[in-house]
């Protein structure tokens, strides 16, 4: 029976891929052949439509008479194997062709000619596939005069009767193809030649080839049922077998063996079964080596491990718990030296449910994770209780509620303000231009403000999740700090600071990113002008070191605080407290990281009151470097 059934599925599958596979097959041939036909009509047409077009050409050129032109375009639409109208640059129709049963197509209806003549008469061959009303119309409606270049033309041309005139919508109803051509005379687009068929038309060619298929594919999916029902049995056979022994050696019968005799795929699932017999019985064997193992590997953990049993004693306290707990290693009543963390595994044991929590032991953060062991009744048996030092994830946390709060702050302050200029403008309390103007200019400055938070906030996630692009090039540095020297003399100027540039006569060439060099270097200029008092000074000096030249900007400003210096470089970072300086206090956090993606070293030395000194370094190029991409 279970054989049966297990035949049965493979056989589904397997037939039922290939009836699947017969079923795409017709579905992208239906859906795709469609369009394809259509574009091999419209492919067929232009030339049709270039020809006609060179025939009322000739015509207006004298060549040809126009009583030959009439028959020879409106004899009959299977002439051209599409219906035919020539119309004016106006959309004026002045020839069609005729239906099979003598009478005259009417003139093309503006909801076809309108959305393609100006194409046309651009000079461009214009294409449709689908319906009329697929199109859209750019046109104001159709001209009221007739081009003077046909009058001639026109005059030996009897109009027909529109008594005797098919209605176009009937002719155009429905998904149709159709091309409108350019008619040229001396190098001037005078009208366009129409010419389209009906969908049905063009598709009843493809009914037979579409049957053809169909048969094709049924007549393959018969044929291959015997197939498919041979290598079904020849699957499912081993199978089974290999199931049933499968299943005796989960039993605990370890002598039984699956048929390994085959040599395809099946023998080796049958040698692999056997395998995993003769090698049970040696795991199982081995499982005392493996506990004594386990033990030495718990031990050897980081994280602290201890086991009770139901009556609250201590059955397993490996070294890790000494360590986090403070302990001396020779501490037998852990209970009494640490009350806290043991009482958690006293309520797990009453609660029968587990308890998380997390501790300070001093300084060290302990999360603490304590499970119940229970039987299969439901009864606890004991506790295991795991100990990890998350003091650097506690750590991480408290900067995130930090960065949190200071983008806050810095968001609330230009927003306060705002609001503070925006509520007297709304209520009309502002009533002169002189102070609307004031109040508009203080609005856009915080605007702006806020624009550069949100700017350097991006650039700096972008440079800690390393999806900013940090190419290293071959460059010389000293012409790039000498235009910096350039730009800020006049700053230092308007700031009331001297600016001192110590430079070297020439600097060798550097291995780095110029564009981030030269963003890192104007932000640390710009935050020791900020800092510096009036008739303070700000030093630019760039000296060779060993391997790499080191560029430093070194001021006299307010200094940095001991206690503030290993911060300087966090986000938001500021060196008055208060926070009431100029900036976002992400520069020099961008500058970090710009530096310590391109394996660059940035420093900074800081005396309270005296001055700063940052300087970074770039690696001086060898003769054989290659540029690197990092």
């Amino acid at each position: 029976m279970r054989r049966s059934t297990f035949f049965g599925r493979v056989l589904v599958l397997v037939y039922g891929t290939v009836l699947l596979f017969a079923v795409l097959i017709m579905t992208i041939y239906t859906v795709i052949s469609p369009r394809l036909f259509a574009q091999d009509k419209i492919n067929d047409l232009i030339p049709k439509g270039q020809i006609i077009a060179e025939y009322i050409e000739s015509t207006l050129r004298g060549e040809i008479s126009t009583s030959y032109l009439v028959p020879l375009i409106g004899r009959s639409t299977s002439q051209w194997e599409a219906t035919v109208w020539v119309v004016d640059e106006q959309g004026n129709t002045l020839i069609r062709t005729q239906q099979t049963d003598g009478r005259r197509v009417g003139k093309l209806p503006a909801k076809l000619s309108q959305p393609m003549l100006p194409q046309v008469l651009a000079g461009n061959v214009a294409t449709h596939i689908g319906s009329p009303e697929d199109l859209t119309s750019s046109s104001e409606g159709e001209g009221a005069a007739r081009s003077t270049v046909f009058d001639s033309m026109l005059n030996s041309i009897a109009p027909p009767s529109e008594e005797s005139d098919t209605s176009s919508e009937e002719v155009l109803s429905g998904r149709l193809v159709a091309v409108a051509v350019p008619i040229t005379y001396y190098g001037e687009v005078i009208g366009a030649v129409f010419m389209a068929q009906s969908m049905a038309e063009v598709m009843s060619g493809m009914q037979a080839l579409t049957n053809t298929i169909a048969s094709s594919l049924a007549v393959v999916a018969l044929l291959l049922l015997p197939v498919v029902l041979f290598f079904a049995s020849r699957m499912s056979r081993p199978l089974a077998q290999m199931r049933s022994a499968a299943l005796t050696m989960a039993g605990g019968d370890l002598s039984v063996r699956a048929d390994d005799c085959r040599r395809d795929e099946f023998g080796e699932l049958g040698r692999a079964l056997n395998y995993l017999s003769s090698e049970l019985g040696a795991t199982i064997s081995s499982l005392e080596m493996e506990r004594n193992r386990l033990q030495n590997l718990i031990n050897g953990l980081s994280e602290g491990i201890i086991a009770i049993d139901a009556g609250g004693a201590t059955t397993l306290i490996n070294p890790a718990v000494y360590t986090l707990l403070d302990l001396a290693p020779e501490t037998s009543d852990v209970r009494a030296a640490a009350p806290d963390v043991l009482s958690m595994f006293d309520e797990a044991l009453k609660t029968g449910q587990s308890v998380r929590q997390t501790l300070w032991e001093g300084a060290i953060a302990l999360r603490i994770s304590v499970a119940p062991l229970t039987r299969v009744d439901g009864s606890v048996t004991g506790c295991v209780g795991i100990l990890s030092d998350v003091t650097s994830a506690e750590r991480l946390e408290q900067t995130r509620r930090d960065y949190v709060a200071n983008v806050s702050h810095e968001l609330r302050t230009p927003l306060t303000a705002m609001r503070a200029l925006l509520e007297p403008l709304r209520d009309g309390l502002i009533r002169t231009e002189e102070q609307r103007q004031q109040t508009y200019n203080i609005v856009l400055r915080e605007t702006m403000r806020l624009s550069r938070l949100v700017s350097d906030m991006l650039e700096l996630s972008r440079l800690q999740s390393g999806k900013a692009s940090l190419s290293r090039s071959l460059f010389a540095p000293k012409p790039l700090i000498d235009l910096i020297h350039e730009t800020y003399s006049a700053y230092a100027e308007d700031y009331q600071q001297t600016f001192v540039y110590d430079m070297p006569e020439t600097l060798p060439d550097v291995l780095g990113n110029p564009d981030r060099t030269q963003q890192v270097l104007i932000a640390l200029l710009d935050n020791a002008f900020k800092y510096t008092p009036e008739g303070g000074t700000v030093t630019l000096s760039a000296r060779i070191d060993g391997p790499v030249v080191r560029v430093t900007v070194r001021d006299t400003g307010i200094g940095i605080s001991a206690e503030d210096l290993p911060h300087v470089f966090d986000r938001f970072y500021k060196a008055d407290k208060a926070h009431h300086s100029k900036g976002t206090g992400l520069g020099l956090a961008i500058a970090y990281e710009i530096m310590k993606h391109l394996g660059e070293e940035m420093t900074v030395t800081s005396e309270l009151g005296v001055g700063s000194a940052f300087s970074f370094t770039l690696h001086i190029a060898q003769t054989d470097a290659l540029p690197a991409a990092q």
